[in-house]
């Protein structure tokens, strides 16, 4: 006997395995042929699950397999015997309710809601149970109905979170903020929470009129109850997701006037703004942290970010301009002088050289400058790195090739494994391209495609693409040379003689392979001098006779920018942005054409 019980005993567990995994096939197999709508044998399967597991579960998809064949009866017939069963009476009712609509009988399965909903005990735990029954049904006002009735039996207990859901369920907006607000009330830390919830909302507002109707009522919430500062700080955020950073600004300034306690909030903001290129607004919120009279932790933060944001915003114009260059140059030493020569300004220094050398050419103040950072004390070894690979980048600006080699070789060693590393290793493979040795910087370019860094990779494969695509024979080869040097020299911001040795690549060789990458090159080189009729000219004649070329959907993107922004030529851009859509439909462009379309065609709109 003792035998007998321990050989049992230690089946048991395999028994139990074995039918577990019994059950798990079938289940598989009962999905595919839901999934199929094959609804009679996936019943047949489901019902097996249930009697099995008792799981209500497979008994919802059970039922619904019955409503696909259909077999009312037989649905009604397993409800009631559920009924008979140990289980909750509610949830029968539910069920029985959900048959009865599907046949047609409204009336009746609102008198089983209400059975269900009578049913329920004073127990708290009861309600959520309920709720999610109806809700897993579709019937939101019932749930809705059983959190109403479990708030009046249990005053405690609000339901505010699970009656915010339910009403954006049922796109009820208003009514889901003033559950959600009343949950804040509870518990500030719950914003965030919620603003998760709306934004599943507004992802769903393709016509803003959501979120013009969740502000209009935050706005009357706030006149009502101006002493709930977490409303304002909501608002703001709704400012923020309709990228109404003015908007956003103005509330964030005035709401940290009464409190005093907004700096960190407003430094997010600022640096919100000028991530979304919405410079003058992030000028706004940095000033004001820099103004106050007792100076936060954010003070040093603000300067630093907002010298970095003027920096950011000149190269993002593209446009040589000396005065512009030379007031950013001021810009600069003021924030040095404000600050000092510390380590937290080393990033901003290799920004300051850049600006001396590329744009006022001046690569041996760049230098001097660079070679200080060096000794400031307390920098670490990726400061210094940062420093010497600007030194390196100045060295090709002045000509010192081999040199540039060496520095952007110390700097890989010393940052193997990182994304430096990476950068260094391009910008290193780059200059191999400019000095004509081609086949050892795509073999660098090669290996740079497992980068880490999206950026890189992509920079890699397309410069290595484009050496080989321009080296199938040997009489490409003395043009791409030449189209290399135009490359260093645009680099160098050397705008002039770029354009000569882009010239020539045409003249000497007029049947290269590199005609449509003249033509970018040089409306590239146009935008940046101002000069956006002809740059569209250009773009224009790649678009039409090299529509299939690998630069097609690049020249079409900026060609619509310079017709949205530059020439007012609003139409022409709409059909371009259209163009991308129809023609280039697996662009990396997509997405923002799609974007710019749907501004131009909200803003010719009555």
């Amino acid at each position: 006997m003792k035998t007998l019980i321990l050989f049992l005993f230690l089946l048991a567990p395999s028994f139990v395995f074995g039918q577990a995994q019994d059950i798990q096939n079938m289940s598989v197999l009962a999905s595919q042929y839901y999934q199929n709508k094959e609804f009679g044998k996936a019943s047949e399967l489901y019902e097996k699950l249930y009697s099995v597991t008792k799981a209500e579960g497979y008994f919802n998809i059970y039922l619904d397999c019955l409503l696909g064949i259909p077999d009312f009866d037989k649905a009604e017939k397993e409800i009631r015997k559920g009924l008979r069963g140990n289980s909750t009476d509610a949830y029968w009712y539910v069920q029985w309710g959900f048959v009865k609509k599907a046949e047609g009988q409204p009336v009746e399965a609102i008198k089983l809601y209400e059975k269900a909903l009578s049913s329920i005990s004073d127990n708290p735990a009861e309600y959520p149970v309920l709720a999610n029954q109806f809700i897993g049904r579709r019937e939101f006002e019932f749930a809705e109905k059983v959190y109403l009735k479990g708030r009046s039996v249990s005053p405690e207990n609000q339901y505010n979170y699970e009656l915010g859901r339910i009403y954006y369920y049922m796109r009820n907006y208003d009514l889901m903020l003033k559950e959600y607000l009343s949950w804040i009330d509870q518990k500030e830390s719950n914003i965030e929470i919620v603003k998760s919830n709306i934004s599943s909302v507004l992802s769903l507002d393709n016509d803003q009129e959501i979120s013009k109707q969740l502000k209009t009522y935050m706005l009357k919430r706030i006149q009502a109850e101006p002493g709930q500062i977490s409303y304002t700080r909501l608002l703001i955020w709704l400012f923020i997701q309709d990228k109404n950073f003015t908007a956003a600004t103005r509330q964030a300034i005035a709401l940290d006037k009464r409190t005093g306690t907004e700096d960190g909030n407003i430094f997010g903001l600022a640096n919100v703004s000028a991530a979304n290129k919405n410079y003058d607004e992030a000028v706004k919120a940095y000033d004001y942290l820099i103004g106050k009279v007792k100076k936060s932790e954010y003070y040093k933060l603000a300067i630093l970010q907002r010298m970095q944001m003027h920096y950011d915003r000149f190269v993002e114009e593209n446009i040589q301009d000396f005065i512009r260059a030379t007031e950013l140059k001021n810009q600069f030493i003021q924030t040095f002088n404000e600050l000092g020569m510390i380590p937290e300004t080393s990033g901003l220094l290799t920004k300051y050289a850049h600006l001396l050398a590329f744009y006022l050419k001046k690569p041996t103040d760049a230098i001097l400058s660079l070679t200080d950072g060096l000794s400031i004390k307390g920098i670490n070894i990726q400061q210094i790195s940062a420093l010497k690979a600007e030194l390196a980048d100045v060295s090709v600006f002045s000509g010192d090739l081999w040199e540039a080699v060496i520095t952007y070789s110390q700097v890989i060693e010393s940052n193997k494994g990182t994304l430096l590393a990476d950068d260094v290793k391009f910008k290193k493979a780059q200059l191999g391209y400019y000095m004509g040795n081609f086949q050892w910087a795509k073999a660098q370019l090669d290996a740079l495609r497992a980068s880490t860094s999206k950026l890189i990779a992509n920079d890699a494969m397309d410069l290595a693409l484009f050496i080989s695509e321009n080296m199938e024979t040997d009489t490409t080869a003395v043009p791409l040379q030449i189209f290399a040097r135009a490359d260093l020299h645009l680099f160098r911001n050397n705008f002039q003689e770029a354009l000569a040795a882009l010239d020539s690549v045409n003249q000497l060789y007029p049947f290269n392979s590199l005609t449509d990458d003249v033509n970018f090159r040089k409306a590239g080189i146009f935008q940046k001098q101002g000069k956006y009729a002809e740059a569209a000219l250009l773009l224009e004649t790649i678009i039409k006779d090299n529509s299939w070329e690998m630069l097609a959907d690049d020249a079409l993107f900026q060609l619509a920018a310079i017709y949205q922004n530059r020439l007012s030529r609003k139409d022409e851009a709409m059909a371009l942005y259209k163009k991308m859509l129809t023609d280039y439909p697996g662009s990396v462009y997509v997405v923002d054409a799609r974007r710019e379309y749907r501004k131009l065609q909200d803003s010719t709109k009555p």
